[in-house]
């Protein structure tokens, strides 16, 4: 919806409010025009007389926690019940989440594995996982035509609205699903991010921001530790070939730490992950602690 729309749609909801319209298009672009965010909103302004909509704006905009917590009030049931909202607004997020699940679960389980990566530039070969190119480009359909994902320019990527995919974590978690789902993503990554050589740099670049999301997963299962640690080890290779030692650093040392417990001191994959490290040591100027490592490679 666009900013116009926006604001007239807040305009009928807060019927007498005094906010200036600055506030209400702020307001309206930080909810991405997105008209089911832009109802539940006014309907959370409205039930608080002492809530403006800057003072709306300004919790919403404090952190994630806060965002989830304000679209998901009890508000949400009114909405419902709110028959100026048109019906292809109502089937969009927690709503509509529920029933793509009756009726297609791989829809669902597709809207599911999308929310663990950044929220943009999700390559199609990430979202494959186990599906045929028919059942893809069907399920894909199904979520592009709820308007809970986007099909970029060029057709080979997909994105998804901030909200909706904070929309979607909260229903995972809800239905206990996100261990499940992070290690679905962790699996995905894991098998397709290259070794960081230079001929896969682009293949690096366009899964880099998906890496980085996953490796940001606080895990405890085994498979998940030891998907990470490979992930890291990979991304750190690309970050040292890229010239950035600052970021390969720290997750190499992660994923030692992961390898050394799991897998112990002289497994191979340990090994790796150490020489590696101590390329960075070295190019740092490190030589002491570079020449420890490599003694220990």
């Amino acid at each position: 919806m666009g900013e116009v729309d926006s604001v007239e749609l807040f305009k009928t909801k807060i019927l007498g409010d005094k906010s200036s319209e600055s506030d209400l298009k702020e307001l309206a672009q930080a909810l991405e025009g997105i008209p089911l965010a832009i109802t539940h909103a006014a309907a959370y302004i409205r039930s608080r007389p002492r809530v403006t909509v800057s003072t709306y704006l300004r919790l919403f905009r404090e952190s994630e926690v806060n965002q989830a917590s304000l679209l998901t009030n009890n508000e949400m049931k009114d909405l419902r019940r709110d028959h100026s909202i048109r019906h292809a607004v109502i089937t969009t997020w927690q709503i509509s989440f529920d029933q793509i699940q009756r009726t297609k679960t791989e829809a669902a389980d597709l809207l599911a594995l999308m929310s663990m990566f950044d929220r943009q530039g999700i390559p199609e070969r990430l979202l494959l996982n186990n599906m045929d190119q028919l059942q893809f480009e069907d399920t894909i359909a199904l979520l592009i035509s709820f308007s809970l994902v986007r099909e970029q320019v060029g057709g080979s990527t997909f994105e998804m609205h901030r909200l909706v995919q904070l929309s979607t974590r909260k229903w995972i978690e809800r239905n206990r699903q996100l261990e499940r789902w992070r290690s679905e993503a962790i699996k995905v990554i894991t098998r397709l991010f290259p070794s960081g050589q230079y001929q896969t740099w682009s293949d690096c670049q366009i899964l880099l921001p998906h890496a980085r999301e996953i490796i940001s997963f606080k895990v405890t299962n085994l498979q998940d530790l030891l998907g990470l640690a490979s992930v890291n080890t990979k991304l750190g290779w690309f970050y040292i070939l890229k010239g950035n030692l600052i970021m390969a650093e720290p997750i190499l040392q992660e994923a030692i730490v992961v390898r050394e417990k799991e897998l112990g001191v002289n497994h191979p994959d340990t090994l790796t992950s150490v020489s590696i490290l101590a390329s960075v040591l070295q190019s740092q100027g490190r030589y002491e602690e570079a020449e420890s490592m490599n003694r220990r490679a």
